[in-house]
């Protein structure tokens, strides 16, 4: 029995090497640093771990800030060897020198993947030592002030950036991200307003931007597949001649990239073009385009829907739509205000001639049960020719005898296509 005990006792200590280093991969920080009471071969081989993340659980058990604070700085000087990776994600302080210190620890590790994730206080201004990681990759920052020096060249190697709540300076982000060649990923959420935004990227591939911008232009990205685009204020109401909304309209889209596979456009994306003779088809037709996601639409919108519908027409090869309503009309007959709105886009369905030769699926989401919902519904149904599935997702309020009525109205409206088949269930609030 002695033997035995020895035995699997020494299993854990005489592990190869790079079995220790996987156990240590994927343990939380915390606990690899409590493997060094396992053995000798165990102590302190936490220290040579490729990745430090200091996230949401290594703050809940680690004490007070300053506790924190101190432990942080403690592993970083204790580390020993090359550091891929380094995360600092929503600690329970705010911007402070400890956070420059620390940047400055990590320069000799040849870091490629940085983040620093801030949730309190006000942004945290990114030491200028943070511009000297030429080995960076991956940069994910949150609540940050991002001022690259004048003599600035740029990432070489980086491929991913994502910036939230950061300020960026306008004027000069368009050419800091011409100097990062490699950029495959570019993502900009509630930063700073830009007056136009033009990204010239020969290798990125997927965009996405949240936040206040009058234009946006894509100069050299070839390989773009995936765009998103939210704007969080528009100039809808710049007086402008209908000739140069038309061009403005048409402009954004010419510039878009060929290779571009999915799309996804929020209504205040489409409202910033001011109202005017839609072309029946864009110029650019994005034939490699199967997936176009339109959110916050409102179906009584004459803009709205006559935009979409343009869009639908536009693109030959699309395979499947989702659509996220934006209902805010009780669609009450009674309601003056709402009626000649509601026939204004009625009317204009009903005129459309248009075939949906290759939609395959079509998944709406806050689906209301509103009348204007219901027959842009309907026109979806009757020009989309090999349509096999389209899912209904209402509001949970809505009773089921609501929910069966609609079922019933749009299962015998006229189908283009035999095989479409309608779905209408409960949207889950939780996803």
């Amino acid at each position: 029995m002695m033997g035995i005990r020895r035995s699997t006792s020494d299993i854990i200590s005489n592990l190869p090497s790079n079995i220790m280093e996987n156990i240590l991969k994927y343990l939380p920080l915390r606990d690899a640093g409590r493997t060094s009471v396992l053995s000798r071969r165990w102590r302190y081989k936490w220290v040579t771990l490729p990745q430090l993340e200091f996230e949401n659980q290594f703050f809940v058990s680690s004490g007070d800030t300053e506790k924190i604070k101190a432990i942080i700085c403690r592993v970083l000087l204790l580390h020993q060897g090359p550091l891929v990776k380094f995360e600092l994600s929503y600690p329970p302080f705010g911007s402070c020198m400890d956070i420059d210190n620390w940047i400055l620890i990590l320069l000799k590790k040849n870091i490629q993947k940085f983040t620093l994730r801030l949730f309190v206080g006000p942004n945290h201004e990114c030491p200028c030592h943070l511009f000297s990681f030429l080995q960076l990759k991956h940069l994910n920052l949150r609540k940050c002030v991002f001022k690259p020096p004048p003599a600035f060249k740029g990432f070489s190697r980086l491929v991913d950036l994502n910036l939230l709540y950061v300020h960026v300076a306008p004027e000069m982000f368009g050419e800091f991200i011409s100097h990062c060649p490699l950029l495959e990923r570019l993502r900009l959420t509630h930063c700073s307003e830009f007056d136009s935004l033009e990204i010239y990227a020969p290798n990125l591939k997927d965009f996405t931007f949240c936040g206040v911008s009058k234009s946006i232009s894509f100069k050299n990205t070839p390989l773009l597949a995936v765009i998103s685009i939210t704007l969080l204020s528009y100039y809808a109401n710049v007086e402008r001649h209908e000739e140069e909304t038309d061009s403005e309209w048409v402009k954004f889209f010419q510039c878009l990239p060929a290779a571009i596979e999915y799309m996804h456009l929020d209504s205040s994306f489409l409202e910033s073009f001011p109202a005017g003779h839609l072309p029946v088809r864009l110029p650019s037709t994005l034939n490699h385009l199967k997936v176009l996601a339109l959110s916050d639409i409102c179906c009584y919108i004459l803009d709205h829907v006559s935009r979409a519908l343009c869009l639908l027409r536009s693109f030959l090869n699309l395979e499947r739509v989702k659509i996220s309503m934006y209902d805010d009309d009780d669609d009450d007959d009674d309601d003056d205000d709402d009626v000649p709105q509601r026939d204004l886009v009625v009317e204009y369905l009903e005129a459309q001639d248009f075939s949906l030769k290759q939609l395959r699926e079509v998944k709406i989401r806050n689906f209301s049960g509103a009348k204007s919902e219901l027959h842009f519904t309907k026109i979806l149904l009757a020009h989309s020719t090999v349509l096999e599935k389209m899912e209904i997702l209402h509001y949970p309020g809505i009773s089921d005898e609501v929910r069966v009525m609609m079922l019933d109205e749009l299962t015998q409206s006229p189908k283009a296509s035999p095989k479409a088949e309608v779905v209408c269930k409960p949207l889950d609030l939780d996803l």
